[in-house]
């Protein structure tokens, strides 16, 4: 199993790497543009070195000079190997003030009047050759700078050194959005964190709370809305799970107990009256089989809707359902008519189509009277409704029961055969395939309406 990582921790690294990188290139792309630009470049360390110096000049109101060098630069013009020296001459030529690794002034060079800094040129001659540059300085003060040892390898590393500070400056910024990177990934994740603790809430003792997408990042939004559909379809199997239990223990706690007084009186007399027991066995094997297959129906009723369910033939599942009950149809002496077109095609669950119809039968043979029949009515068309009408010549259902009947073990004679869930079953079949189930008052005529999605027929 892997180790978890850190996000934040991870963007740092991947921010910090970026930087690093791109201070690199930075540094190699100057270099290179260092050494590609030798020509100019003995003129433009030695313009660095006077404007450094004349930045550093401060003027008394009497008119006395102060050269206020900053430490390196005080360290440089005292280095005694000379390789940086200055002179700085007055109004009238005559120098001034000089630094303390020169013997003696350097010769003044006069500045053109169309600039504020002289050409480089040359003074000494083989070893002691060095470039001097005179540049302008305020109250009329001229400033003269020289370098001695001005080699290829030297002038870059001297150049690179001068510039540098602008690089020093971007390392700065670098360090201080890393730190703000730190603190809005912290900022960022801080929803996250609240929608953690609301998913750890979700429990069994309270299944309805559900994660808060508010100030989330769009990105997580639809990880969040997968999680809570998936805790909105745990929570109704978690109640389905409860109701089939509590259905369970309160239906079967008569036929048990019915059963437990059969198996006492079998044991005190010596007879056992088996045709009882057998007949009180298979009515809580019917009433667990139907306790089963609502709850299958009610779990299964969320999970695919509309277009994604597949295309099934419904005259086909009405003909099927009636040859299901023909059997009991025979053993009653009644008959039954199924009229339906050839092809009627809608989108359902072909299984709970057939169980709908088949209950819908069931219950007109045991509760109805006479001849039942069955038909489909559908559109001409791909809208509109289909309708499935079952029929009995029996009186039907009394005004006012006819949505009670469709509650879950609700029976209008408690002496009838039956556990009261066949009825429910058809309305939660309807239900879950968008339409609806009702009794027509004051005559044995249940209709379910469908919607025709992709209704077919002749």
């Amino acid at each position: 199993m892997s180790r978890p990582h850190s996000l934040r921790l991870r963007l740092l690294g991947v921010m910090f790497a970026l930087f690093t990188l791109g201070l690199a290139a930075s540094f190699a792309e100057y270099r290179f543009e260092v050494h590609d630009t030798l020509e100019g470049l003995h003129a433009r360390t030695l313009q660095n070195q006077a404007r450094e110096l004349i930045d550093a000049l401060r003027f008394a109101p009497d008119g006395a000079l102060a050269v206020r060098l900053h430490t390196d630069w005080r360290r440089v013009y005292a280095d005694p190997s000379r390789q940086f020296t200055f002179t700085v001459f007055g109004p009238d030529h005559r120098p001034r003030t000089w630094s303390a690794n020169l013997p003696h002034p350097l010769p003044y060079i006069p500045v053109d009047a169309r600039g504020a800094v002289g050409p480089v040129e040359f003074i000494g001659v083989g070893t002691d050759k060095q470039p001097i540059v005179a540049a302008r300085a305020p109250g009329g003060n001229t400033v003269v700078v020289a370098r001695r040892d001005m080699s290829r390898a030297t002038l870059v590393d001297s150049l690179f050194e001068e510039d540098s500070e602008h690089i020093s400056v971007l390392i700065v910024f670098a360090v201080l959005a890393l730190a703000l990177i730190w603190v809005i990934v912290g900022w960022s994740l801080r929803p996250i964190e609240r929608a953690s603790s609301e998913a750890a809430r979700v429990g069994p003792r309270r299944p309805d709370l559900r994660i808060s997408a508010g100030g989330l990042p769009r990105e997580i939004q639809p990880l969040v809305e997968a999680v809570n559909g998936a805790l909105e379809r745990l929570s109704r199997a978690y109640a389905v799970e409860r109701r089939l239990t509590a259905d369970a223990a309160h239906e079967l706690r008569t036929p048990l107990a019915v059963l437990n007084l059969r198996l006492q009186r079998a044991r005190l007399t010596g007879t056992t009256d088996w045709p009882a027991v057998e007949h009180e066995l298979a009515q809580m094997g019917r009433l667990v089989d139907q306790l089963i297959d609502l709850a299958r129906k009610e779990s299964l009723a969320h999970e695919r809707q509309g277009a994604e369910l597949p295309t099934v033939n419904l005259s086909r599942l009405v003909r099927e359902a009636a040859a299901q009950v023909l059997p009991l149809v025979e053993a009653q002496g009644r008959s039954l008519e199924v009229d339906v077109p050839d092809v009627v095609r809608l989108r359902g669950r072909a299984e709970d189509l057939r169980d709908m119809v088949r209950n819908l039968l069931d219950n007109a043979l045991v509760h109805g009277q006479g001849a039942v029949s069955a038909r489909i009515l559908a559109p001409p068309s791909d809208c509109g409704v289909i309708t499935i009408e079952v029929t009995d010549e029996g009186p039907g259902v009394p005004a006012g029961q006819e949505e009670s009947i469709f509650e879950r073990f609700h029976r209008l004679n408690p002496q009838t055969p039956g556990s009261g869930l066949g009825l429910a079953i058809v309305r939660q079949v309807a239900r879950s395939h968008g339409g609806e189930v009702r009794f027509l008052p004051g005559e044995g005529r249940v209709a379910v309406q469908l919607p025709a999605r992709e209704a077919r027929h002749p």
